[in-house]
């Protein structure tokens, strides 16, 4: 019908849509440009990356730490989801009675709406919450801009957005992608940063408490690979995307 039309890759491995559509469309934009092989070589790539809260971009790490009442150790922060992720509630269960040992970190965890007895968890591991203010469990993050800002490492899920939001905010990250989405998208976009040594991989397959705990330990024990990891993770944000989406729709438009 001659109509315009522009897509959008938010992964970097795409789905069978973007890629059937991105011969046809005046321009596919791209949130990293490890998708571009996998698609047509007629299509028309543009790396855009993925819009990203303002709110998160513009969180700042001394301000967010101060309003959550943080002192001067190092904050992880991890989650699975708004829905939650038993694999990760459990090997992290294992990470948090670690730390109650010593109390050398301070933990917020997201546990989702699925996680509902990862307290009673915690629980029967032994640990009293009570007893140790600086963890601190919740089902959802409501403050996630505060958080992010605030931590040192990030374990999570590998979803573009996350991801993005990781790169906005220049953080050391360990992902857990999972395996049960659409032609295992979140693996590729996990390499897109470990491939530029942007974070740390744990495969599901892989993911125990134990496992978890030694990375962690690991990643603690050498702070600049930390620093490392976040300023790499840094160096591929892309904080205009929105001007530059907004520009190519005016670009193709300009052209009817």
């Amino acid at each position: 019908m001659k109509i315009p039309a522009v897509i959008h890759e938010q992964n970097a491995f795409p789905g069978v849509t973007n890629k059937m559509l991105s011969k046809h469309a005046d321009k596919t934009m791209l949130a990293v440009m490890d998708a571009q092989k996998y698609l047509d070589p007629a299509a028309k790539c543009v790396l855009t990356g993925n819009p990203v809260r303002q709110a998160v971009i513009r969180a700042k790490r001394g301000e967010s730490r101060r309003a959550l009442g943080l002192d001067e150790r190092p904050l992880i922060l991890s989650f699975g989801g708004s829905l939650g992720a038993r694999k990760i509630n459990e090997a992290v269960a294992d990470l948090l009675l670690k730390t109650a040992q010593t109390d050398r970190f301070q933990h917020i965890h997201g546990y989702g709406q699925w996680g509902g007895w990862f307290p009673d968890l915690l629980k029967e591991k032994g640990l009293d919450l009570s007893k140790h203010p600086n963890i601190n469990i919740r089902e959802y993050i409501n403050n996630m801009p505060e958080c992010l800002a605030a931590a040192d490492l990030v374990i999570c899920r590998a979803g573009a957005i996350s991801l993005s939001e990781l790169q906005a905010q220049g953080k050391a990250s360990i992902l857990i992608p999972s395996p049960n989405v659409a032609e295992n998208h979140q693996y590729h976009n996990a390499m897109a940063l470990v491939s530029r040594r942007a974070a740390m991989i744990l495969e599901e397959k892989d993911l125990s408490g134990p496992s978890l705990c030694k990375m962690v330990d690991d990643l603690f024990q050498k702070p600049e690979t930390i620093r490392s990891l976040g300023e790499n993770a840094h160096s591929m944000a892309i904080p205009d995307t929105n001007e530059r989406i907004y520009k190519i729709i005016k670009e193709v438009l300009a052209g009817i």
